[in-house]
């Protein structure tokens, strides 16, 4: 059965190089997986947008277990197929790898800016909207995962960004709300 043309597979030269080592890696810190698992895993995360095939996986695992930074894990996986583990010096790697990964934030602000100036606003303003939703899910998920100090200070600036947020959104609405009744927008309450 063909996939709905939304979740066709990113074509895998858009998928910058050395990302899928970095992934598999990551996904290893957290324990033992096959070359199979980690092709579903992906395919999960991305809903269906890119799914390496194992032309791909298992040579990059391949050379993961020469580089030193992977090896077999003990047993075999659910299916009887071969499971992977980090190894220390891979956690090492892994370490260095999500450091020089701090520099991307900037980075992505810079392309971010570049795609609103590209892109009509019929597609920028639900490509951002998606973003925030997603981006909401996944600052849930890895926000207990910052030590409590930093934790609250995030918090604290992430609800000053929120409530700045929801007044610009509700004039909008108000604006556009007279703009569809031909009435004078009322003043927004305080709470």
């Amino acid at each position: 059965m063909a996939r709905p043309l939304s979740k066709r597979w990113l074509n895998p030269q858009a998928v910058p190089r050395g990302f899928l080592r970095l992934y598999i890696m990551t996904l290893l810190s957290r324990g033992p997986e096959t070359g199979y698992s980690i092709i579903q895993k992906i395919d999960e995360r991305t809903e269906g947008a890119w799914r390496p095939g194992p032309g791909t996986m298992y040579p990059t695992l391949k050379g993961l277990v020469s580089d030193g930074l992977v090896r077999a894990a003990p047993g075999v996986g659910a299916s009887g197929a071969k499971a992977y583990m980090m190894t220390a010096e891979g956690q090492r790697a892994l370490r260095e790898m999500r450091e020089r990964l701090a520099s991307l934030g900037r980075k992505e602000r810079v392309v971010a800016r570049l795609f609103s100036d590209i892109l009509p606003p019929t597609v920028y303003v639900p490509l951002v909207v998606n973003r925030y939703k997603e981006g909401a899910q996944q600052l849930r998920e890895r926000m207990s995962e910052i030590p409590l100090p930093e934790r609250v200070a995030y918090l604290k600036e992430l609800r000053l960004f929120m409530e700045t947020q929801i007044g610009w959104i509700d004039s909008q609405l108000q604006l556009q709300r007279a703009v569809l009744h031909g009435a004078p927008p009322r003043p927004r309450r305080r709470y």
